[in-house]
């Protein structure tokens, strides 16, 4: 869930981000790219901040991929920390991987 938001910083929470292997995972991901300021995880509340650089988001690449980052949320929003939750969510992990 999106807890706040504007151009070069957004704040996410939902329970999957206490979760400290797949926050790096989306940590490495993410710092592959030159938009990216800073990421921030505080595990006990279970959020996630990203500063970024608005002019460098690449927003003809991420508009076709709504439909995934829907689906993404949705997982994480649901995530209950078991192994098939777990799995389902490093999939699309690797998934976004290949594309970014």
């Amino acid at each position: 869930m999106i807890t706040s938001f504007f151009p070069g910083r957004v704040r996410l929470r939902a329970p999957i981000f206490k979760e400290a292997d797949l926050v790096e995972k989306a940590r490495s991901i993410l710092q592959k790219s030159d938009a990216i300021k800073n990421i921030e995880n505080n595990f006990l509340t279970g959020s996630v901040l990203i500063e970024y650089y608005p002019e460098k988001v690449p927003v003809k690449k991420l508009l076709p991929m709504q439909e995934f980052f829907a689906n993404l949320a949705k997982e994480a929003q649901h995530f209950d920390g078991k192994d098939e939750s777990r799995k389902k969510i490093l999939s699309m992990l690797n998934e976004l991987e290949e594309v970014f």
